[in-house]
């Protein structure tokens, strides 16, 4: 599949990458495809390779157009030729870069296609070898344009073993022939797809390995002319393979203990030291996403990352590790398929995990340290990576097992306010309380703030960028203490806050009214939705109703509840106050598109709860 170059590389990189929503292109479609691959033995470099050729031919449907072309490649995939059927036009070859920092292995061939007017059509092929088939895992069918036919070919050997997994297919048009070459000794598998939609690229979707249709290619072992190799015939494969890249990494132990002493000079009890690495780790080596070396799989050297003050997920859990392991504790390298990828390790191969983690045995217990969350507490973990199998080194075996799943308790977002009438206002106190991923995205997005406007952002987001909920007497717990929860005390003025009409108050309870309106185009949603997290909001305001004033009418409340999410509202009149109570809980963050008509209706009565008010009448 080529990809859009819509920035200057759309990478796919060991730490994993996020993607974004692209406007859909009708102006481009694509004639016809067809991928080849074969399986052939490279008898110089006595090496198994994947020789691919993959040809795309594109069509105008309206317009004028240049579109990017990009394919990636790097120490194990070569580009061996590019041909494209208009003339003088130039491949550029390029590092990945980011912020002019190139220490990377992967590259990046780009051009601008022209189709000059409607019902052009401009042909492109790229020859590649990919020089290790364990770095050939997978083939995607559709692309970022739709495709009217598209040909799959693969020839395999049959001096070599291996599986290929459907995946996705269902409700797409693909047939499936295969036949046997005498003459070859090579069995060739065919796949015909028909009228295959663009990829929908739509912000909080599953990943394309759920939902994109797709061969998951495991190779798992070769005996050619009696040379045997084994790939990932099983677990134990790779992770030996694993194990050897890591194993014999030189580091400057010295370097590491110093500075590891240096972090825990303030503490004295063993979980304190933890603590005070795992949480220096997040604050002072900054994440970045790279690949260096065996096409990304292989860690930096710890003190390099030390030296740089940054790293990628694999070069920071090394250095977590060592860190560690240099005050005696039992630290291990782990790695780990985010949820982003459908994969687990029931099926060995380079494409089941896209992450590093750093794992502590500590008294029985095994806790899991991953310093790229860079404001998450120390047993706590980010949604992509809970429940997830993760494969841990144990010399020359290994542990699988799989990150503790937490329940919507670890991401507490809780607020209590205390109001009183004043003329045409609310006027009282409010406190507030973050825990979890509720804690991590708030100092997130404060310390990336510049110093001088943080206030004024925390006071943004407090007021919900309302201009007429003052806050004032802001105090907050310390925003550069990751291992306790983010506290918040402040005073409030909610100018207007009240509707005065003859011997009526009108009072609208619930100024933030999370989710309203939150309905989900399903004419237009391709994909499930999948929210960041699991949540667990808390909302409680108690107003003191003036004297002289009764209620007169005390909105209705609203409980729904399944086993995805539930609202609850709930008002309730206490002689001289009246207290509303909220919590929306999102127990799973995955909503699938056969949920999302319930979704719509739940929201229109979220939604209308919302929108009543508490009636105060003057006696």
């Amino acid at each position: 599949m080529h990809k859009v170059l819509t920035a200057i590389a759309t990478l796919l990189i060991i730490c994993g990458f996020k993607s974004s929503a692209t406007p859909k292109e009708k102006n481009i479609s694509i004639l016809s495809a067809n991928d080849y691959y074969e399986f052939v033995y490279n008898k110089k470099t006595q090496m198994v390779e994947v020789k691919q050729k993959l040809s795309t031919s594109y069509y105008c449907n309206d317009f004028r157009v240049e579109i990017p072309i990009s394919e990636t490649y790097n120490d194990q995939v070569s580009i061996d030729n590019v041909d494209i059927s208009v003339k003088n036009i130039k491949p550029e070859y390029s590092y990945y870069k980011d912020k002019d920092i190139f220490f990377s292995d992967e590259r990046i061939c780009y051009f601008r296609l022209p189709l000059e007017k409607k019902g052009a059509t401009s042909t492109v092929t790229f020859e590649e070898t990919v020089k290790d088939p364990k770095y050939f895992t997978s083939i995607f069918f559709s692309d970022d344009y739709k495709i009217t036919h598209k040909e799959v070919v693969l020839r395999i050997p049959r001096w070599i073993k291996v599986e290929l997994k459907e995946m996705n297919f269902v409700g797409y048009d693909i047939t499936k022939t295969s036949k046997y070459d005498s003459g070859k000794d090579a069995d060739i598998i065919t796949y015909s797809i028909n009228k295959l939609p663009a990829i929908e690229s739509e912000a909080n979707s599953p990943g394309p390995t759920y939902r994109v249709p797709h061969l998951f290619i495991l190779t798992k072992s070769s005996n050619f002319n009696g040379t045997e190799v084994t790939y990932f015939n099983e677990l134990k494969d790779q992770y030996g393979w694993y194990h050897q890249i890591t194993k014999d990494i030189v580091n400057k132990k010295e370097v590491l203990k110093a500075k590891a002493l240096d972090i825990t000079k303030n503490t004295t009890t063993d979980m304190a030291k933890i603590k005070a690495v795992f949480y220096w780790m997040q604050k002072n080596i900054h994440y970045l996403a790279f690949e260096n070396g065996m096409a990304g799989f292989a860690p930096e050297k710890a003190d390099e990352v030390l030296r740089k003050n940054y790293g990628d997920c694999k070069g920071m859990a090394h250095l977590t590790k060592q860190l560690l392991c240099s005050l005696g504790f039992d630290a291990r390298l782990c790695w780990i398929g985010t949820n982003h990828i459908a994969y687990d390790y029931s099926t060995p191969s380079l494409a089941v995990d896209n992450h590093m983690i750093c794992a502590l045995l500590y008294q029985g217990k095994t806790y899991f340290l991953d310093a790229t969350e860079t404001y998450i507490g120390f047993n706590e973990y980010a949604e992509r990576i809970q429940n997830r199998q993760v494969l841990i080194e144990d010399g020359d075996k290994y542990i699988l097992t799989r990150v503790p799943a937490t329940t919507v308790t670890q991401n507490l977002d809780r607020e209590k306010r205390l109001l009183a009438i004043n003329g045409n206002d609310l006027q009282g106190t409010a406190e507030h309380l973050w825990k979890g991923e509720e804690k991590e995205n708030i100092l997130g997005n404060l310390n990336d703030t510049k110093i001088d406007k943080a206030s004024e952002a925390f006071n943004k987001y407090l007021s919900n960028h309302n201009n007429d909920y003052v806050i004032n007497n802001l105090v907050t717990s310390d925003v550069t203490d990751i291992d306790n929860d983010l506290k918040a005390n402040y005073g409030v003025n909610f100018k207007n806050g009240v509707s005065h009409f003859g011997k009526d108050y009108y009072v609208d309870m619930d100024f933030r009214k999370e989710f309203t309106g939150s309905n989900i185009d399903t004419a237009e949603r391709a994909n499930d939705y999948w929210f960041y997290y699991k949540m667990n909001i808390s909302r409680e305001t108690e107003l003191a109703i003036p004297v002289g004033y009764k209620v007169s009418s005390l909105p209705n409340g609203l409980s729904v509840q399944n086993d995805n999410y539930e609202f609850n509202i709930q008002y309730s009149n206490q002689g001289n106050k009246v207290l509303y109570k909220k919590t929306i809980v999102f127990k799973n963050p995955h909503l699938a598109k056969a949920k999302f008509v319930q979704w719509n209706n739940d929201i229109a009565k979220l939604t209308e709860t919302y929108n009543q008010q508490l009636v105060l009448t003057a006696q």
